[in-house]
């Protein structure tokens, strides 16, 4: 009975036991798949990216051992290198014993060995002015300088300002209207001129002329510009026992283009042409109506002559030659040289010497019968061809500042008949910007 009793007890023990629990398989690795950009894109989605070792680096101090420009994508705050020639050499030198990518410089521009082109534009508000002046450098370092001239070195120059590598030369007094600077200039010059008629002249009997009025001068370039060379008033005053009646009333307007062809600021050296038109717009009373119109195309050359204790002595010609387009009005030809002395090269005091030719080319028919002519005052349109007229001018300039500048000169004839100028006096004022 008993042996039967424990048989029954040892049958049923496995049916009362726990059940055992599961067995746990291998761990799956931790991965972070990135979010699908597009839900309902076709094909298999990206793969998961695993996740890399967590730096300990600290933002604002980055790893240790890092480079300038890891530490500068950590935020910290250290100075970006420069962008010298020597640093994007040595800057090459690493980037090409460092295996992997390349950073990214942090002006956004990326350190390679060879620029093929320049870098694209900022987006606009970033930088946008500093970009189109690093471009312009570029510019002028590609285009071959002009000719006749240097590379430019003037890098203070603004527009329509005067070109102030030659600011050492004093402008020409005498002969205002047709002795013209060859610099490209920015300028007004006021101008008045009394002149005295000769005694024995047959027409006027003496008396005087004056023109009153100005001149003006834009530099659209260093060697671009444009001259007002006349505008103004002119009276003439007949003497006693004359005949003619005299008179008041607007000048004749001459104006042009002019250029500068030659341009060597190292040596000094210029040289320019221009086109002058002569327009007879003014008053009959004053000889300022005759004719239809005249071109006088000119040359002007400035250079200094030679270095002495007293200071530099400069020389400036000009020359030209006034062509009528109808038979009404007298042609000639012209020149005046231009002597200077920069006293103790301090560029401020001038004395001047300047000598001035005429020589008509042929008559002017609008008045035959008179025998005389203006030169530079008037253009009569008298039988005067074939006649020379020379004058001497001794004056000075002296120059406040280089903007402001006065010059007084005093003209008298040497060869030839005097016509209308036995004396005269010249004096301008000029604002030069």
């Amino acid at each position: 009975m008993k042996r039967l009793i424990v048989g029954l007890l040892l049958a049923a023990t496995p049916a009362f036991a726990q059940t055992p629990a599961a067995k746990l398989g291998s761990p799956i690795p931790a991965v972070a798949r990135g979010a699908d950009p597009d839900p309902f894109q076709e094909g298999p989605r990206p793969p998961a990216a695993r996740l890399g070792d967590i730096s300990t680096a600290r933002v604002g101090e980055g790893p240790k051992g890092a480079s300038d420009e890891e530490k500068y994508n950590w935020g910290v705050p250290t100075r970006p290198a420069s962008r010298t020639k020597d640093r994007d050499r040595d800057r090459r030198r690493d980037d090409e014993d460092r295996p992997g990518a390349r950073l990214r410089e942090p002006g956004g521009r990326l350190t390679s060995m060879q620029e093929t082109a320049p870098p694209p534009p900022p987006p606009p508000g970033e930088r946008m002015g500093e970009w189109f002046q690093d471009r312009g450098a570029e510019l002028d370092g590609t285009l071959p300088p002009p000719f006749g001239s240097k590379p430019p070195s003037n890098r203070d120059h603004f527009t329509l300002q005067s070109d102030c590598e030659f600011a050492h030369y004093p402008s020409p007094i005498s002969n205002p209207f047709l002795a013209e600077d060859p610099r490209s200039l920015s300028e007004l010059r006021p101008l008045f001129l009394y002149q005295t008629i000769p005694g024995n002249q047959p027409y006027y009997k003496g008396g005087s002329a004056v023109f009153f009025g100005l001149q003006g001068r834009l530099a659209f370039t260093e060697r671009l510009s444009v001259v007002l060379h006349k505008l103004g008033g002119v009276s003439i005053s007949p003497g006693d026992g004359s005949v003619a009646d005299g008179g008041t009333g607007l000048a004749e307007i001459w104006l042009g283009p002019k250029f500068v062809f030659w341009r060597d600021p190292e040596n000094q050296l210029i040289a320019s042409a221009g086109l002058m038109f002569q327009m007879p717009v003014g008053s009959s009373s004053v000889f300022q109506d005759t004719g239809k119109l005249t071109l006088v195309p000119y040359l002007s050359h400035a250079r200094p002559l030679w270095k002495s204790d007293f200071g530099t002595f400069n020389l400036m010609n000009i020359v030209g030659y006034a062509v009528g387009t109808s038979s009404e009005r007298s042609d000639y030809l012209f020149d005046t040289l231009h002597f200077d002395l920069d006293v103790a090269d301090n560029h401020r005091f001038y004395p001047t010497l300047e000598l001035s030719w005429f020589h008509y080319t042929s008559d002017g028919t609008a008045r035959p019968n008179l025998g005389f002519e203006g030169r530079d005052l008037a253009n009569v349109g008298a039988s005067v061809g074939g006649r020379d007229f020379l004058t001497i001018a001794p004056g000075f300039r002296y120059k406040f500042n280089e903007n402001w500048q006065v010059g007084v000169t005093a003209e008298l004839p040497l060869i030839g008949t005097r016509d209308l100028l036995d004396f005269r006096l010249g004096v301008d004022l000029i604002w030069r910007y």
